[in-house]
């Protein structure tokens, strides 16, 4: 089972522990980030691409799929204003859906003609499941997706639901445990639900044959690759890095193609990860990349304990090895400490960074302001505050609806899952069923969700799934946005706007050396 982020990145999200956002205190940007135009903090080092090059940039890796050219900077334009106004759901399209809900509940209103149409359907309510790891050994992670959900379903509730009907979630809590998964799906498929929306969870990999035998739609962001590959899963973010193929571990490459266009590439990494499966063996997946990238792996050690007090030894054997670059699959605590240690020995190699669990004020507070200056990050989504109205809704929904919460990337992704939910649900009038919601997911292409992605397919990633050919479909855009700490908050490196798109899916080694 392998803990990461999505596809388009490839970047795992191990981030077990990690604390809440802050607020105001720490920030993640205030005021330095806008959906027009980011800044490139410091200028190019000697022989990267000029500042203002094009955000997103074609490019080959020898993988089985590549982006293609995104000259306009996806991701990073407000959306369009729609010259046609849908008069009807059948006229809705992802150019002119709205995503202010109150818009959205006005798209199919009132209850008549509303009829049972489908297991978790009634004629005055839709029922949602969702299992997350809301407790267990890596803890502050897997709530942000049901709270997410949960965020959207209660503004378009708010403002009459969808058809009139209103939008219910419940969750369940696996306790990251693969068995207890299986159990929590099994029972929420018998309550009955319609679909499972925004589940997070480390075990998500015990409940993936029973939706698929039950043929339940699955819409959320999957951390193992057996969910992100089942046929009855859809997303936007493309699920697991780490996608099968006969036999063949593929992973994209986005942040190392990032790195080499910007002039960051390290030719010697030290990867570090925890003793934990889902740290660990996304540790090897990034070891694994980088050697295919070209670099060397100068250092690596996989069995950190979570309660590791220090790790200056792990800093003093990286120096000495000469490394010029780090990458974990650590969690905030763990970062800190790496930091700390880091400072302590000043040894500060030209990139250290690790996954966007990474990306919060409490990974500054943690590690000390002084300590974290440099620490990188890589996003798949603009940043948290970008004046993008998709970014902006999901932060202002959150904060009405989940008091006390705050913003995350998984709920970010959860939340636009939530929002392709919204548009298929529209899109099948009175009486949706499983079969209408998921010829909806079929007819996703390259939607950027209002410029807050890049351009993103909803199709199936199953191996068998009908048309799953070369390139294959689910997989998305392989781009990268950089964040690096100054100060006390995160802001913009790479690229100055919008997303670097000049990545692929490449190659790195049988499915088994990575557990599948």
């Amino acid at each position: 089972m392998l803990l990461v982020v999505l596809a388009a990145l490839g970047l795992p999200a191990c981030g077990a522990r990690v604390a809440p956002y802050l607020g105001a205190g720490a920030g993640i940007g205030q005021g330095g980030e806008t959906a027009v135009a980011g800044s490139v903090t410091g200028a190019p080092k000697s022989g990267s691409a000029t500042a203002g090059s094009p955000a997103a940039v074609a490019g080959s890796s020898g993988g089985i799929a590549t982006s293609s050219t995104l000259g306009s900077s996806p991701g990073n334009q407000a959306p369009s204003p729609s010259t046609t106004e849908p008069s009807s759901p059948a006229q809705l399209t992802q150019s002119n859906f709205a995503f202010d809900p109150a818009t959205q509940a006005g798209y199919c209103t009132g209850t008549t003609g509303n009829t049972a149409s489908a297991p978790g359907v009634s004629p005055t309510a839709i029922t949602f499941g969702n299992v997350s790891g809301v407790t267990g050994p890596l803890t502050g992670t897997f709530g942000a997706g049901y709270e997410a959900v949960q965020a959207a379903f209660d503004g378009v509730n708010a403002a009459g639901g969808i058809c009139g009907r209103k939008l219910d979630l419940l969750v369940e809590n696996d306790n990251q445990d693969s068995s207890t998964n299986a159990a929590d799906i099994a029972n929420l498929i018998a309550h009955p639900v319609f679909a499972f929306a925004g589940s997070l969870s480390d075990a998500d990999n015990g409940g993936v044959q029973e939706m698929v035998n039950a043929g339940v739609p699955d819409i959320g962001f999957a951390l193992s690759p057996a969910r992100s590959m089942a046929p009855v899963y859809w997303s936007l973010a493309g699920g697991s890095a780490l996608y099968v193929r006969n036999g063949t571990a593929y992973s994209s490459d986005a942040l190392m193609a990032g790195q080499k266009h910007f002039g960051q590439f390290p030719t010697r990494v030290a990867l570090l990860s925890y003793n934990v499966p889902v740290s660990q063996q996304a540790g090897q997946m990034f070891e694994a990349l980088y050697k295919y990238s070209g670099a060397s792996i100068c250092y690596s050690d996989f069995s950190l304990s979570v309660a590791s007090a220090s790790l200056q030894g792990d800093v003093i054997e990286m120096e000495s090895n000469h490394c010029n670059g780090i990458y974990t699959t650590l969690d905030v605590v763990g970062n800190a400490k790496l930091l700390q240690a880091m400072q302590q020995q000043n040894f500060y190699p030209p990139f250290y960074g690790s996954t966007f669990d990474t990306y919060t004020p409490a990974q500054i507070v943690e590690a000390g302001q002084s300590a974290a200056q440099g620490f990188q990050t890589t996003l798949s989504f603009l940043p948290l505050n970008s004046s993008n109205p998709v970014v902006q809704l999901y932060v202002s929904e959150l904060h009405r609806y989940e008091p006390g919460k705050q913003p995350s990337g998984f709920g970010l992704e959860d939340f636009i899952g939530a929002q392709m939910i919204i548009y298929a649900l529209v899109k099948s009038g009175h009486n949706p069923t499983r079969a209408s919601i998921v010829k909806v997911f079929r007819s996703i292409n390259d939607w950027t969700v209002g410029g807050a992605v890049p351009p993103s397919t909803a199709w199936s990633r199953a191996p068998n799934f009908p048309g799953n050919q070369p390139p294959m479909y689910g997989l998305p855009a392989a781009c990268s946005l950089e964040m690096v700490v100054k100060g006390n908050q995160f802001v913009r490196d790479w690229p100055a706007h919008g997303f670097y798109c000049g990545g692929g899916y490449v190659p790195i080694g049988p499915a088994s050396s990575f557990g599948q």
